[in-house]
């Protein structure tokens, strides 16, 4: 009895490796399973393809490819992008597809005219990669776009008028004014014999010493600020800048 069951369990332990090994055929041997989708490669529906632009220059529209994975955007795959010909260039050279899948380049012509190729690779390798593109580099210079037109003129700087008067009473009429920025003011003598003095910190130069009419005294003011003036026969001007008797205020915006 002994003797007949050793034969008969080495029998049975040979049976089970060789389960084992057939159950374990599909798989590649290192245990990662089936090998990834292979990707696929091609020119975009706006590929860029066929342009015709001045050599030495950047084609108008980018070049494009669009990497796909089982007919799903491969976002993320690595693009290589170059061209032939003395000064091409692509920008960028190395892209990565965005989320549908397309990777995007600008072209810049080499500076010989006539027929010129670019193409785009997949770093990992794809169906169709490199995908390769024709331009045609002509000689002629692209017009540069027309200068700006040059800014309107300034509107010409308006004028207030201010009278000095005798009758009825000293006075500046009228006395005060709110301005624009590059307003002139021109103070017209009717009658009497004034001056017109600055007092305050934003000052003007004046007209100087008193004169009888007629006369005039003109200042652009250009400046922001708040300036008041007095006649220094008529009026007073106090240490704090205020004003009184004949006087007034211009205030400019």
């Amino acid at each position: 009895m002994t003797s007949n069951s050793r034969p008969l369990r080495f029998l049975s332990a040979s049976v089970l490796v060789a389960a084992w090994l057939v159950g374990c055929s599909g798989d590649d041997g290192n245990g990662s399973g089936p090998a990834p989708a292979a990707l696929a490669a091609a020119q975009a529906s706006a590929s860029g393809d066929g342009q015709t632009g001045a050599a030495g220059h950047d084609l108008a529209s980018p070049l494009q490819i669009v990497v796909t994975r089982d007919g799903a955007p491969a976002q993320g795959a690595v693009v290589t992008w170059s061209a032939t010909g003395t000064g091409a260039t692509m920008t960028p050279q190395v892209d990565t597809a965005d989320a549908s899948g397309i990777s995007s380049s600008i072209w810049h012509l080499g500076s010989e005219v006539g027929a010129q190729t670019a193409q785009a690779q997949v770093v990992e390798g794809a169906d169709g990669s490199p995908v390769a593109f024709s331009a045609t580099a002509t000689g002629d210079t692209p017009t540069p776009p027309p200068p700006p037109p040059p800014p309107p003129p300034p509107p010409p700087a308006s004028e207030v008028t201010i009278q000095l008067l005798s009758d009825g009473g000293n006075r500046f009429e009228p006395a005060n004014v709110t301005i624009s920025a590059g307003t002139k003011v021109t103070w017209t003598w009717v009658g009497g014999f004034h001056n017109v003095s600055s007092a305050g910190s934003a000052s003007f130069p004046g007209s100087g010493d008193p004169v009888s009419a007629p006369h005039t005294y003109s200042q652009t003011f250009s400046t922001p600020g708040t300036y008041k003036y007095f006649c220094s026969v008529h009026g007073n001007a106090a240490s704090d800048g205020s004003v009184s008797g004949m006087s007034g205020t211009i205030v400019v915006q």
